[in-house]
């Protein structure tokens, strides 16, 4: 009984190997057909007449206009995404200025506290020792916060030093998306100007 069910499983499980592989093949074949248009025959449209060429200019022209535009279409893409960038790395500067303003009002706090903490111990107040340790802890304190201070002045320096190199990118990118825009306006009045003329032939 259990020699019939392991040889059933394994049929079952082979059918299932060999089924897949033929879904999968036939997928692979499908998109690979659909992958590229289908062209004329080049030695045979070399005999055509010039006469009967028109309708195959206008849809080069059109073809040309078409590549225009997606090339058009793709350095807009580019211009966003160094846009959105620009956009989220300023945020991110933003939120740094804030908190080296956070850091900059403590550490002012903590020069106040030193500054009264001497002040006692000169003129003779409180006891020794204790002023001496409370002056220490304090100047420790502003020492942990000047720190900090300077970390994060190093992460605003070095984000602005990045949304100026994104600036100039982002100035590039413009000009090549003025570029294409102007290459898809002549395509486009070209096309029109032969579409005009095999109107009027």
């Amino acid at each position: 009984m259990k020699r019939r069910m392991t040889a059933t499983l394994a049929v079952i499980i082979a059918m299932t190997f060999l089924i897949g592989c033929v879904t999968t093949s036939g997928s692979k074949s499908g998109s690979a057909s659909g992958s590229g248009a289908p062209k004329a025959e080049p030695g045979s449209y070399s005999q055509v007449p010039a006469s009967l060429r028109g309708p195959v200019k206008e849809a080069e022209f059109d073809l040309r206009q078409a590549s225009e535009d997606m090339k058009l279409a793709d350095e807009k893409v580019k211009l966003a995404e160094l846009q959105k960038e620009w956009a989220l790395l300023n945020d991110k500067n933003a939120g740094y200025v804030k908190k080296l303003a956070e850091v900059r009002r403590a550490k002012a706090e903590i020069v106040v506290e030193v500054r009264k903490a001497e002040a006692i111990d000169n003129a003779g107040l409180g006891d020794k020792e204790e002023n001496i340790k409370n002056i220490a802890k304090l100047r420790t304190k502003e020492l942990d916060i000047s720190t900090d201070e300077i970390k994060v002045q190093a992460d605003i320096d070095t984000t602005e030093l990045r949304l100026k190199k994104l600036d100039k990118q982002i100035r590039s990118q413009q000009a090549a998306v003025a570029k294409a825009a102007g290459h898809t306006g002549k395509t486009n009045a070209s096309s029109k100007k032969s579409k005009k003329r095999a109107a009027k032939k």
